[in-house]
């Protein structure tokens, strides 16, 4: 079961017990190939972090921080108190809202029409590779300048975000073109109003943007690089 152990000056610590024979260093090391545990870990992990999100500042630790006893445990954190106390006033009231943009199939990068029956001179060739590389470059620059906009609207809604290069995947039927995080106030109605908008806006293109939250905020307990 979970419990709080006292840092000091309203600093808490949320701690669980947990068998060293299962998370020593050595028998951890050679279960991460294992999803099916590794998954169970974290959830559990998230499951704790999750019930409290609603403290006045909240800063989860990594998955698998683990100390040797309750005493070595506050006094690792008491060492890292400037820096701690830093990243809880950076997330402070706040919790994290993820944005992901998806291109619909329509939007998918412009393929070689099948060639025409019959010969084809080289020039010819050359002319539609050169007409399908352009095309594709219009498409993903009117891509990325639209994700860059509703990047930026809805940075304006936040106290911080974070943007990632888009995980492509080979033979998908939709790409993403955007995936951001936001850290925005807990109570923040407009930022969701905001994202809805976009959301009802790009519908009519063929586009989806999903709107994923609140978590805790993973992404910006660090300090900003």
């Amino acid at each position: 079961m979970p419990r709080a152990l006292s840092v000091g000056e309203g600093l808490w610590l949320i701690v669980a017990d947990v068998p060293l024979a299962t998370y020593n260093e050595r028998s951890i090391e050679s279960r991460l190939r294992d999803s099916r545990w590794v998954t169970a870990c974290a959830l559990a992990h998230e499951a704790v972090v999750e019930r409290f999100t609603t403290s006045p500042a909240l800063a989860p630790m990594k998955l698998f921080t683990i100390f040797a006893s309750d005493d070595r445990a506050v006094e690792r954190i008491a060492t890292r108190r400037a820096q701690i106390g830093r990243a809880l006033d950076r997330v402070a009231g706040c919790v994290e809202w993820g944005v992901r943009l998806d291109g619909g199939s329509s939007r998918a990068p412009i393929r070689e029409p099948a060639r025409p029956p019959g010969p084809v001179s080289g020039r010819a060739f050359l002319e539609r590779k050169r007409r399908l590389r352009d095309d594709n470059r219009t498409l993903a620059t009117r891509e990325r300048r639209q994700a860059d906009q509703i990047y930026r609207s809805l940075r304006h809604q936040a106290r911080a975000a974070t943007r990632r290069e888009p995980l492509q995947v080979a033979g998908a039927v939709r790409r993403t073109i955007l995936d951001a995080t936001y850290l925005v106030p807990a109570r923040a109605a407009a930022f969701r109003a905001e994202a809805r908008a976009w959301a009802r806006r790009l519908a009519a293109g063929g586009h989806t943007l999903t709107l994923t939250g609140p978590w805790p905020p993973y992404h910006f307990v660090a300090p900003p690089r």
